[in-house]
């Protein structure tokens, strides 16, 4: 669950890094991933090197239930938190470019386009579809949904339910609900909606998406953040004045990335999973059950909140 997004100099627009990743998809017939790369060369050559760090950071980092993942610049997956449990064992001999955890199952895709799941396997939620190539990934509660490279959105598991020809540019999953961007900037929901987690504000445009367990987050391109749904955690009350870059939902708390790279949280504090570490700079972030994640501009992983999960096997 959760998502990351561009930390970006102000005179950066990410609404056009959006329509730019588009172009270079359709025009050039490449992966979601690999226009990112496109993306992230020329901002380095134009002398933004923070946004071009962002963009090779988008998920890098996944939080699930009781687990977490990270992917190495060197592609390797690696997994912590619940090792009694499968989804907490890395896949061996894989070059991953993101990764996604849900409840108990865990996502990656592979430099060539390829999705392989692992983990608890009850709703069969870790079997991927013969030839499937992705451009984009999210792991659900107990379900998978993945963005092919022609842009069409493929589930399947406990929830396997995709609105009839839809196309998108990026995608979230929730606990059972989920979430899609279409290339014109408007959010698709479905699924679960029993605390109007489903239910978007009329003519919302959006830059990027997240899923918690009962609610979602939408940002909006002059970084205001949107969140609807379940509140009973006080995750859904964004923080007065927020203007964000990056967004991320757990389950019953809420992150934002700033411009600045300072990362905010609201929403259920029980394991301290809203106490952000003092003076944290970010450029990715990811929110699980009860703990946060975020990484440095200098690749360093930081998590905090539910003890255990918050231990990091490796610095």
């Amino acid at each position: 669950m959760g998502c990351a997004r561009l930390p970006q100099n102000a005179r950066i627009s990410w609404k056009c890094v959006i329509m730019h990743l588009i172009i270079d998809i359709l025009r050039d017939n490449i992966s979601y991933q690999q226009a990112l790369g496109i993306q992230a060369d020329w901002y380095e050559d134009q002398g933004y090197p923070l946004a071009a760090m962002a963009l090779r950071s988008q998920g890098r980092i996944a939080a699930g239930w009781k687990h977490s993942l990270v992917v190495t610049p060197e592609g390797r997956v690696v997994a912590w938190g619940a090792h009694r449990s499968p989804q907490s064992r890395e896949p061996e001999s894989i070059q991953a470019v993101a990764v996604s955890a849900g409840d108990c199952h865990s996502l990656a895709l592979t430099l060539e386009g390829r999705v392989v799941g692992w983990g608890d396997n009850s709703f069969w939620q870790c079997e991927v579809p013969d030839g499937l190539r992705a451009t984009a990934i999210a792991a659900g509660g107990y379900y998978s949904l993945v963005l092919a490279r022609d842009g069409e959105v493929t589930s399947w598991g406990h929830e396997d339910y995709v609105p009839s020809g839809l196309r998108a540019v990026a995608i979230a999953a929730g606990a059972d609900h989920s979430l899609a961007l279409t290339p014109a900037g408007e959010v698709v929901a479905w699924g679960n909606n029993s605390h109007r987690q489903c239910e978007l504000p009329a003519d919302l445009q959006a830059v990027a998406i997240s899923g918690g367990d009962f609610h979602s987050l939408i940002l909006t391109p002059e970084g205001e953040v949107v969140a609807v749904g379940d509140n009973a955690k006080r995750q859904c009350e964004v923080p007065n004045g927020l203007r964000a870059v990056a967004i991320a939902a757990g389950y019953y708390h809420s992150l934002a990335l700033t411009p600045a790279g300072e990362v905010v949280a609201w929403g259920d504090n029980s394991f301290r999973q809203c106490v952000v570490p003092s003076g944290l700079r970010a450029v990715a972030i990811a929110a699980g059950r009860d703990h946060s994640l975020a990484l440095t501009p200098k690749g360093r992983v930081i998590v905090w909140g539910y003890p255990g999960v918050a231990e990091i096997p490796c610095d």
